[in-house]
């Protein structure tokens, strides 16, 4: 009987063992963005930066929803929110600046180790992509960056059976300094690997510094 159960214990603690690891650092399979010559041609496509019925771009339409991809006050224009990935970033719908409309996102980063992102939350609104179809991104931005590693845009990519995490990420160029007040366009353009489902436009500010977004596109292209 004593046997048995040493045995039993010893099989446990093998079980629990062997059981996996969850790590919070989200490893990505990195893809380069596509390069255009000299000489090709860029078509652009419907802007379709999700799959909810008003995609928002310029992020006049407001809500008060007060849950966690909200800004300071609750607001939140949704389909669009706040993601925080380091640190305590700020985030505002901001009526005080704006290309278009009257209304912009603003992220302040008070410290190098704030990280914080414009993004389209929830999986179910994400816009669907076809592998092999080359998409391109951008943003309006105004910033006046101080410390740390920059602005970019980069475009994730999700897998069937993807949970938490999308399986691709595609980076643009870190940005640093400031637009002097003007409103300047960034993107980049990303190839849908294979298996790819939905796609993920994103913003991020990591660091010291204000970042305004306006005018968010991301849409299916043809290069000629």
């Amino acid at each position: 009987m004593k046997r048995f159960l040493v045995v039993s214990v010893v099989i446990a603690i093998l079980i629990f063992s062997f059981r996996p690891v969850i790590v919070d650092e989200v490893n990505y399979i990195l893809l380069d963005p596509i390069e255009i010559e000299d000489g090709q041609e860029v078509s652009l496509g419907e802007n379709k930066p999700t799959e909810y019925p008003k995609a928002n771009v310029s992020f006049e339409t407001v809500h008060l929803l007060d849950d966690e991809f909200s800004d300071i006050h609750g607001f939140r224009p949704f389909p669009w929110g706040q993601e925080i990935f380091g640190g305590e970033p700020e985030f505002l719908c901001d009526r005080d600046k704006a290309r278009s409309g009257d209304w912009s996102f603003r992220l302040v980063g008070s410290s190098v180790e704030d990280i914080g992102a414009l993004a389209v939350p929830e999986f179910e609104n994400k816009p669907k992509v076809t592998p092999g179809e080359i998409y391109y991104l951008s943003f309006w931005i105004n910033y006046d960056f101080k410390e740390g590693e920059g602005i970019r845009v980069f475009q994730q990519f999700f897998l069937e059976g993807d949970f938490w995490h999308p399986t691709y990420a595609i980076y643009g160029d870190f940005i640093t300094g400031s637009s002097d007040g003007e409103w300047v366009q960034v993107g980049i353009l990303a190839q849908a690997p294979r298996g790819a489902v939905r796609g993920d436009p994103v913003i991020l500010m990591s660091g010291k510094g204000r970042l305004n977004v306006d005018d968010a596109y991301f849409g299916k292209v043809e290069i000629k």
